[in-house]
């Protein structure tokens, strides 16, 4: 029998919001981190090989999921961590080069660079984020869910509105922007990984994985 008290609905509905904005809150950050990453990939590799290199990442994801989900083994988050600020100061130090030295867009070994970069992010990201989504779920599917839709369907209507506008701003005021960006989101981290105390405040904007 379901228990229908006013206080076990409150209970109920108070952690459904819970969830659900801790969802926002992680997924709006890591959608627009890899957003950041993907968009400036698309300009180097070209626009179809992202969005293929996206959609992979996306079906791995729910395919880690449903195995996080049903038998709950999981990677060490610390080794997560470590990876993904690597790698996205990896793209940081990337995005700050080209600011420098813009002269390299034709370069072949770069592009590559970009392409091989890219796969790393997405995988890791599969990995990351598929776990704290189970993790979520196991408190509350809806809240869950729902969190983690939203900042997605937001960011694909600014990938669809967004084209214009960014076409207007320099290229290298956009990679300066992403390498400060990229820089920022990695160094908490970095930070989470190896220990460190980190203030309330950091965990909140950059939340870490566990």
């Amino acid at each position: 029998m379901v228990n229908t008290t006013p206080f076990y609905l409150v209970v109920n509905v108070s952690m459904e919001l819970i969830v659900l904005l801790a969802a926002f809150k992680y997924f709006f950050v890591e959608v627009g981190e890899q957003f950041i990453v993907g968009f400036q990939t698309s300009k180097k590799v070209g626009l179809k090989p992202t969005i293929k290199i996206t959609l992979s990442g996306v079906i791995i994801t729910l395919i880690l999921y449903f195995l996080y989900f049903h038998f709950r083994f999981l990677i060490p988050t610390n080794v997560l961590e470590l990876i993904l600020g690597i790698t996205l100061y990896y793209f940081s130090f990337k995005m700050f080069k080209e600011v420098i030295t813009p002269d390299d867009n034709d370069d072949q070994d770069n592009n590559k660079s970009y392409r091989y970069g890219y796969i790393l992010l997405v995988t890791m990201e599969s990995f990351e984020n598929s776990s704290v989504l189970a993790a979520l779920t196991f408190v509350d599917i809806s809240g869950a869910l729902v969190g983690a839709i939203i900042p997605i369907l937001i960011f694909v209507i600014i990938v669809l509105k967004s084209r214009s506008i960014f076409d207007k701003i320099p290229l290298s005021k956009l990679r300066l922007i992403s390498g400060i960006l990229l820089a920022l989101i990695a160094t908490p981290l970095i930070i989470y990984s190896t220990g460190l105390f980190a203030p309330q405040w950091l965990h909140w904007i950059i939340p870490p994985l566990d």
